[in-house]
């Protein structure tokens, strides 16, 4: 990998239903991470103050649902969203249109309270490394 100065990651959260109740403090932990940009995949719409870093793409299940098996030529088994973690290999795949600026990306979920992320994904790290894993999450180039 090319050395950079900065590298641009996004890590993909698909959703479906209503946010947990402590939603607000999980964007409060993404906020506080703005070098991390945050994909949001969901039919929720209810109204929040969303960070700078969190962009939200409104779409039904059963619209993601068609996106995915759009991408494969074999029937995909996706029978209710709990079932979207076993695509989670295939999201820069999935998601393409959407991460193709993005030097890294990676997915999480939103029962994780972020910490400060560039202290352990440092510039060292992203320039040796195309894989990162660190606690369920992965980056990819």
């Amino acid at each position: 990998m090319k050395d950079k100065n900065k590298f641009k990651i996004c890590l993909v959260i698909p959703y479906f239903g209503d946010f947990p109740n402590y939603f607000d403090l999980w964007l409060n932990s993404c906020e506080h991470n703005p070098e991390i940009n945050f994909l949001i995949f969901t039919d929720n719409k209810e109204k929040y103050v969303y960070p700078s870093n969190v962009k939200v793409v409104n779409i039904t299940f059963q619209e993601l649902k068609e996106k995915i098996q759009s991408k494969f030529d074999f029937k995909i088994c996706l029978s209710r969203p709990y079932k979207l973690c076993d695509y989670r290999p295939a999201y820069g795949y999935i998601f393409e249109e959407y991460l193709k600026d993005f030097d890294f990306w990676g997915h999480c979920d939103l029962d994780v309270i972020f910490g400060n992320l560039k202290q352990f994904l440092t510039k060292d790290i992203l320039n040796n490394y195309e894989k990162i894993y660190k606690y369920r999450t992965f980056f990819f180039i």
